[in-house]
């Protein structure tokens, strides 16, 4: 097996491992707290480190070995899933002392900071340039995909064990992904005259300024991000109060939003050669506000998930083809500050989207906020239509393959 294919399959075991944790925590809060503002602001605090130590952890990655600082990040992470499902299965952690939560969320964001961008510029390191964005397509397949069976394997755990079992499952696949990445041979060459750390970011900050694609590719990101708060956040929720779902069947519901994305995306280079990469990022966005909007005014499980499935195939489509569009157009020396502004984005969009919707849930009820991110998403991809213009002629501005 080559490098890169190990590589991948230690992807598959941490992204699976991560959304399993993103999904477990969301649940058990709920579970602590019938306020849905507990729940959105754990997620919150989750991706908060996003925004404080972004620009550090791509300074990092740029100066130091990737595949040291990716494992160390794992190992991290493994301890934030296994050691509050030990503490809530010996008693100490229950809705008491929920806010012991946020200590081990904010500490997995700070790890999650790193391993983002981190999985990224691994990849650079590991195929030639010509080859990134088609194996930048088959990394975000690999992290949809550990999206759509992270909730159908928690819901299956959960519906025969307690939530101490499913978090203290999701740190031991997480360890078991660090151990894979360790095999993996990757020798890191030093940097020399590596600018220091205020250069490297205004280095990279204006890169991304003057470079368009990048800068209009990041904020379609934002904007097909702002819906998936809702998603992420109060969607779980919505399964049980208002579509009354047991575990397996919440858990199945989330997987039929994954399983959008994963098709989304693997089907999206054949969608490219029809309109696009760029024109189709914008298209997808405002398509699944409209399908927001439809599950908010149904309340047939099996039609749920239909349209949530669909939806997932557009919000797949953006996921794709936009870290492709930046890792195309990013040079490697910096590749690893620019892509952390990528996670940036693509992580603490929902986080702060998430927290909004789930304070307004509490005015207004959660139907009535379904239907006005599915408002906010489609005016989203309509401006986008008119102000991101060269993105949405990215194929010929960087003679990307159809």
């Amino acid at each position: 097996m080559t490098k890169d294919k190990i590589y991948f399959l230690s992807a598959f075991f941490g992204l699976l491992a991560g959304n399993m944790f993103n999904y477990a925590i969301v649940i058990f809060s709920h579970s602590l707290s019938e306020d849905k503002s507990f729940a959105s602001t754990v997620f919150f605090i989750a991706y908060l480190p996003f925004l404080l130590f972004s620009f550090r952890a791509g300074f990092v990655l740029d100066k130091y070995s990737r595949k040291l600082i990716l494992f160390l990040s794992q190992l991290v992470t493994a301890s934030c899933g296994f050691f509050p499902g030990l503490l809530t299965y010996l008693g100490y952690l229950d809705s008491s002392n929920k806010e012991i939560l946020y200590l081990f969320a904010f500490i997995n964001g700070i790890a999650m900071t790193f391993i983002m961008p981190g999985r990224f510029a691994v990849l650079g390191e590991l195929v030639t340039h010509d080859k990134i964005a088609k194996n930048t397509v088959i990394l975000n397949f690999i992290i949809l995909f550990g999206f759509a069976l992270s909730p159908v394997i928690s819901g299956i755990i959960r519906d025969q064990f307690s939530y101490a079992t499913l978090l203290m499952v999701t740190g031991s696949i997480y360890f078991f992904s660090a151990m894979i990445l360790s095999i993996i041979p990757i020798p890191h060459e030093k940097v020399h005259n590596h600018p220091h750390r205020k250069e490297a970011f205004m280095e990279s900050f204006n890169f991304v300024k003057k470079e368009k694609l990048v800068n209009q590719a990041l904020l379609a990101m934002f904007f097909g991000m702002f819906i998936v708060g809702v998603i992420q956040v109060l969607l779980p929720d919505f399964a049980k109060e208002i579509l009354k779902l047991n575990e397996k069947e919440r858990g199945t519901l989330m997987g039929m939003l994954g399983l959008g994305l994963l098709l989304g995306s693997l089907f999206s280079l054949s969608i490219a050669k029809l309109i696009g990469r760029g024109k189709c990022i914008l298209l997808s966005i405002s398509l699944s506000g409209i399908l927001m909007i439809v599950i908010a005014t149904i309340t047939n499980p099996i039609l749920s998930m239909s349209v949530l499935f669909i939806a997932g195939l557009f919000l797949g489509t953006v996921t794709s083809f936009v870290p492709s569009i930046i890792q195309a157009a990013t040079p490697n020396n910096l590749r690893g500050r620019v892509m952390s502004y990528f996670s940036l984005v693509f992580l603490l969009t929902p986080a702060i989207s998430g927290l909004g919707y789930g304070f307004l849930a509490d005015k207004i009820g959660l139907v009535n906020v379904f239907i006005i991110s599915g408002i906010v998403a489609i005016s989203m991809g309509l401006l986008g239509w008119i102000i991101l213009t060269d993105l949405k002629i990215a194929d010929k501005k960087l003679n990307l393959p159809s």
